[in-house]
């Protein structure tokens, strides 16, 4: 039986979360870490779970662009993330809005031996002389930079548009 690539990596990434060591408490603040980014090549590839530090995560990314990056400090479950970045242009048409809107809850189940945190929401990509794109991010789980592993989660994928979106929580800094 062969996997795909991004099949391994994603069970590679499981393994790596069940047995690596509980550093974080639950219930300790987390600082939320969010990014939208777009193909600009055709044949790029979104992948699913990006490890490695930022800069890896960053260097994966070549042949998107990078459209929003948000980091939240002091995030407790049952917050409401609302990101906004908007550019009012006026044009020959009139006035044109280009820009992202997201409302996001993060949620944190956590239980002593058990972490666990979900992010999930609704992103519009706004373009008001192109198509605007209405994202619902249904709750996915998140990884804990803290606990050993460091990686990026693909929450949603909008291929029509190409834009991704992806997400992880630290306690660090």
């Amino acid at each position: 039986m062969r996997f795909a690539p991004s099949s391994i990596k994603s069970l590679a990434l499981l393994s790596l979360m069940i047995t690596a060591p509980l550093v974080s408490v639950a219930g300790e603040i987390r600082n939320i870490n969010f990014a939208v980014f777009q193909k600009v090549t055709d044949e790029f590839e979104f992948e699913p779970i990006v490890l490695g530090k930022f800069s890896d995560f960053i260097d994966v990314m070549k042949g998107s662009q990078i459209l929003l990056l948000s980091h939240t400090k002091d995030s407790i479950d049952g917050d409401v993330i609302n990101l906004q970045q908007d550019v009012l242009r006026e044009s020959s048409e009139g006035l044109n809005d280009i820009g992202i809107s997201c409302s996001l809850t993060f949620l944190d189940s956590s239980e002593a031996d058990d972490l666990s945190f979900e992010i999930g929401g609704m992103c519009k990509i706004i373009d008001s002389l192109n198509s605007n794109v209405t994202a619902i991010i249904p709750m996915a789980s998140l990884p804990d930079t803290d606990q050993g592993v460091e990686a990026w989660v693909e929450l949603f994928e909008d291929e029509a548009s190409g834009t991704a979106f992806y997400a992880n929580v630290s306690t660090g800094d």
